[in-house]
This record gives structure tokens, sequence and C-alpha cells, in this order.
């Protein structure tokens, strides 16, 4: 399927975004729409565009988009990771759909992967014209950058990033650290060894996903909690999905215990975080038509 090239604005910055149109669709049609979130350090050409193309296969008009500062979008500095501005964002993405002739604005759901199954979920906590979240290998990525780490460590990038903004503002430069190591080893960490083989082999990497964030975005990421709001999305319909050997899995069970009702945590036996990205993603696509046709 091949997408549109569509563009809206997020806050005056121009954001890009690939619609997906289902072969199927007939003129004058409102169909059911999904904003599909992509990975922190991904863009909508990787598995967002996956999940995307086979959502639309089955008669939803989904739209994925690369967040500002990212891929084909605008914004600068280029390649902070903002959760306040990824979720500003989203809630453009969505008022792009209300206001496409080919959906129907009350039929409006979310999906997000990885970082943006964080923020899908803290999107919709905050934005009702979303009837329906959903989430695959979902992490809250300030838990994941920030909260894993010793106080002493992350003090000092706190203090790294406040001194780079003022660098900046001199007319300096961004600093920046990489998403993944550009090297793995034996005791590298799963999630990191999974991440080098996606991102920076042939199996997942893309030219605009470039692998690095602003060093600036921790002091944003250490007071940003996914989940702060999540009880408030009940009762529309909660659905995640992780793999059982996914070592981010704890994040999904967190966001359950916490979230209302209807809510559900889907695992895919044997699956990794990364798995979900591509090798498993028809393991996921038939759960997730089901929650979306039920649920819009």
């Amino acid at each position: 399927m091949t997408p549109i090239d569509v563009n809206f604005p997020s806050n005056n910055i121009k954001l890009a975004g690939h619609l997906y149109v289902p072969d199927s669709y007939k003129e004058g049609e409102r169909l059911p729409g999904i904003v599909v979130l992509h990975p922190g350090g991904g863009v909508k050409e990787q598995t967002a565009g996956a999940y995307a193309a086979d959502l639309s296969k089955q008669g939803f008009i989904t739209l994925a988009f690369d967040r500002r500062t990212q891929g084909a979008s605008d914004g600068t500095p280029r390649y902070v990771e903002d959760p306040y501005a990824a979720i500003e964002d989203a809630k453009c993405a969505v008022t792009y759909l209300t206001i496409n002739d080919k959906v129907d604005p009350k039929q409006i759901g979310i999906l997000g992967v990885c970082a943006g199954g964080g923020y899908a979920v803290a999107t919709a906590s905050t934005d009702y014209r979303v009837k329906a979240v959903a989430a695959v290998s979902m992490v809250d990525i300030g838990l994941l950058f920030a909260g894993s780490l010793p106080e002493e460590t992350l003090a000092s990038l706190v203090t790294q990033a406040g001194e780079n903004r003022t660098e900046y503002a001199k007319g300096g430069e961004v600093k920046y650290l990489p998403y993944i190591p550009p090297e793995v080893r034996k005791d590298s960490p799963v999630l990191m060894k999974e991440g080098y083989d996606y991102y920076l082999t042939s199996r997942g990497s893309h030219s605009r996903s470039v692998n690095k964030f602003a060093l600036w975005s921790y002091d944003t990421l250490v007071a940003y909690d996914s989940f702060a709001r999540i009880e408030r999305i009940a009762p529309r319909p909660l659905l995640l999905i992780a793999g059982t050997d996914a070592d981010t899995l704890e994040h999904s069970r967190i966001a359950i215990a916490k979230a209302g009702k209807p809510s559900e945590l889907y695992t895919i036996a044997g699956a990794t975080h990364v798995d979900l990205y591509d090798h498993k993603v028809n393991d996921c696509v038939p759960k997730l038509i089901d929650f979306f046709k039920r649920s819009l």
C-alpha cells in the first residue's frame, strides 16, 4: 500500500505524515481513523508505518507521522525528545483526522509503539476526541531514560542539560547522545542489543532515523510520567500488547495497574520488545483490528 504524503501544523511547526487510505475506500465515505505514533528515535517509515499500513487494509484511515524535530518534520533544534511536545503533536494529528472529509470525527483511535505507546496513553488521558487507545511494546520514556539511573548520574545529566541550553543560547552547538550505543557488547542490556539490530542494520534502519537525541532532553524527561492521568482514559477502552520476554513488559503492567476499566494487557508468548516492531507484527495486528473495530 502506497501512503499519501501529507503535512499538518503543530504550534506552527510543519509535521510530515503518511496517510493510509484503504484501497476499498468509496468517495463520500467517512471511515474510522487511527493516529499511529512511532518509537523514540524512530520515523514514520519504520514500525509505525507497518502498523498503519496493516490497519488501513482492514478499513481504517491511518496516519503515521514524524514528531517535531525528527524525521521529515520541521522544528529546531533537531532531535529533542520532549514528551510534552510529542503529546501536542499527537493531539494535532488527531485534529488533522477530525477535519479530514474521509474520516468520521467521532471514530478516532490512537496507537503507539514503544515511547509512542506512552505518548498515546498520555495524549488520550486529556483528549477525549480519542475514543480508543492501544499500545505495542509500550514504555514510559521518563521511567526508561531517567527512572532507571542512579541519582548522581541523573543529577549530572540534568546539570549538563541546563549548561547546554545556555551554550546554545549563546550561539553554541546542541550536544547529542545516542539512543543506541554504536557498539554493543555481550554484557549490554537486551534492549540495547535489540535496538542495535533493528535501528542500526538493514533490518529496520532508515536514513532519517539518526540514532541521537539532544542532551537537554533529560531535564524534561525527569519530570515526565506517561501514566500520571491514565485513569482518565476510562471508560474508553485501553489495550496494551507486549511480549512475555520483553524487558519492558513491566511498563505495561504498571500502566494496567493504574488504569481504569475497560483495559487489557495482551501478551505475545516468547516475544521480546523489538520483536513486535517487525518479526511479530502479524501476531499483534489481528488483536488490534478486533479491538478497534469493536471500540470505534
